[in-house]
């Protein structure tokens, strides 16, 4: 059993590949994820003041419960960023920012406690260019160095499609993982969806969603990772061999 699983959808605001939007079939389709937190891209209308995509029903949609980071009464997220959670799970602090771009982009920074694990997910949906990516990366890491580190899970659509390329800004006690090429949700062939992970954590699995909701209700297909808490001797031996 993991310690601490984690999903990432971009949505594309319910907006299907039939170009049918239909926000029961993308509710299905996170119904089914194996995840205790599931972080969404583009779970808002673009246009002010940004309604959500989903319907929520008491604060929930499906099993999972919405982590409120929206500004006011209509969105479910941060710049389109939601984050859910299974009941039971704690949040202990939210970090809200604007990231530095022309388009409207953001981050969130939830510290979490799962299962008595202090965690924290930090949800990104990067720009198009590749220089506002790099800028948008080391925003974030720097962001991340002025708190009280945590076992830490970036996930997200990072909108790189390249292995080698714009990852500069990332550091050593992170690594960068592609559980699969993920767009278009068709027939996928690029890398856009990632998980990024500190060296505390091993990753014991990962993979694309590929059920028949998930394919069709939008045009990135979902992402799923499972992880596992190490002891810090276990850690710096994780480190050491990298």
């Amino acid at each position: 059993m993991s310690d601490l699983s984690v999903a990432s959808w971009n949505i594309r605001a319910g907006l299907g590949r039939d170009f049918r939007r239909q926000p029961a079939r993308t509710i299905d389709a996170i119904v089914g994820f194996d995840a205790d937190v599931v972080l969404l891209q583009e779970a808002d209308f673009r246009l002010h003041p940004r309604p959500a995509a989903l319907p929520r029903s008491h604060g929930r949609i499906g099993p999972f419960e919405v982590v409120d980071l929206t500004e006011n009464a209509v969105g479910l997220g941060w710049h389109g960023i939601a984050l859910l959670k299974r009941p039971g799970i704690e949040v202990e602090a939210i970090h809200l920012h604007d990231l530095p771009s022309l388009e409207p982009r953001g981050v969130v920074i939830v510290d979490l406690t799962v299962r008595g694990l202090p965690v924290r997910i930090v949800g990104v949906h990067l720009g198009l260019l590749r220089g506002n990516r790099r800028k948008q990366l080391g925003f974030i890491v720097d962001r991340l160095a002025e708190l009280a580190h945590r076992p830490t899970v970036i996930a997200g659509d990072y909108n790189e499609w390249r292995d080698r390329h714009g990852f500069e800004a990332v550091p050593d006690w992170l690594s960068v993982h592609s559980p699969g090429p993920t767009f278009p949700a068709g027939r996928p062939f690029l890398r856009l969806d990632r998980l990024a992970f500190s060296r505390d954590l091993e990753l014991l699995g990962s993979s694309v969603i590929a059920g028949p909701e998930a394919v069709m209700a939008s045009d990135h297909r979902p992402i799923l990772g499972h992880f596992r808490l190490l002891a810090p001797a276990e850690a710096v031996s994780a480190a050491a061999a990298s």
